[in-house]
């Protein structure tokens, strides 16, 4: 007598062909074998497949992000819902890693200057800086103002200020460095591309100086400028034209950022 079977989950391999007379269908983890004499249909549930109840990881500790608007959007994601930001990538980052305290510190507009005065004291610090700093044409400088902390104005230098406060707020803390998200337009605030220079400044030469610092200082790399998008992507990873990310933008973030926590996080 053949068997009737509703199978509820998804059909892995069937094998239709005149010469192929068995399937198999993988249900809860398990495979079970059939051959098509023993069946006289298949009926596919519409079921959706249970939610993932994965825990995020606790980190007793805190964090403090430090940035641009595109950090502080994080916080301030009311106005933006409309144009497909709902939660900017820190939240993103909690959901996976709960630090026990979370405080974000980003300006809205903000360059790396900006962020000195904004440290407060955490065990883990981000800083994603440079867009603005290009906006505004702030010399980038060289790795020599850095370690000479010069304090002559320039990108690097001013990055020196921030580290230096984020030490004299908490001597262990551990720092990731992100490499600013590469942008464009914005109504002429930035040139037309990303690759273009604006007053002789390409945004490439501030990613280039922050993966400069994190290697001197032995600090990890959120690597968004290499990773969160080009040119092409770009419209399609904002709300705007082409500067603040929508919510795919601001995963691809958070799951660039996740990469570079695992890397210093305790086992």
């Amino acid at each position: 007598m053949k068997r009737h079977s509703v199978l509820t989950l998804i059909l892995c391999t069937m094998a239709s062909v005149a010469v192929a007379q068995s399937f198999t269908v993988y249900e809860n983890g398990k495979s079970h074998g059939y051959n098509d004499e023993d069946v006289d249909s298949i009926v596919f549930s519409a079921a959706k497949a249970p939610a993932s109840t994965a825990e995020p990881r606790k980190i007793n500790a805190r964090w403090c992000s430090l940035g641009t608007s595109i950090s502080w959007l994080n916080d301030n994601t009311a106005n933006y819902i409309s144009k497909g930001l709902t939660k900017g990538y820190q939240s993103r980052v909690l959901e996976k890693l709960a630090f026990t305290n979370f405080n974000n510190a980003a300006v809205n507009g903000g360059m790396i200057a900006s962020a000195v005065s904004a440290v407060v004291y955490a065990d883990y610090y981000t800083i994603e800086h440079g867009i603005n700093d290009w906006g505004h044409s702030t010399p980038v400088g060289t790795i020599q103002d850095y370690i000479n902390n010069t304090k002559n104005g320039t990108f690097a230098a001013n990055y020196r200020q921030v580290i230096d406060r984020i030490f004299q707020r908490n001597a262990k803390a551990r720092v990731i460095l992100c490499t600013p998200r590469k942008a464009y337009g914005f109504n002429g605030y930035l040139p037309d591309h990303w690759y273009d220079a604006k007053n002789g400044i390409y945004l490439q030469e501030y990613a280039d100086m922050v993966r400069a610092i994190a290697a001197y200082e032995s600090f990890p790399v959120a690597d968004f400028f290499a990773e969160a998008g080009g040119q092409r992507q770009l419209a399609n990873l904002s709300y705007d034209t082409a500067l603040h990310p929508n919510d795919e933008g601001m995963q691809i973030m958070a799951n660039i950022l996740i990469q570079a926590f695992e890397k210093i996080l305790p086992e």
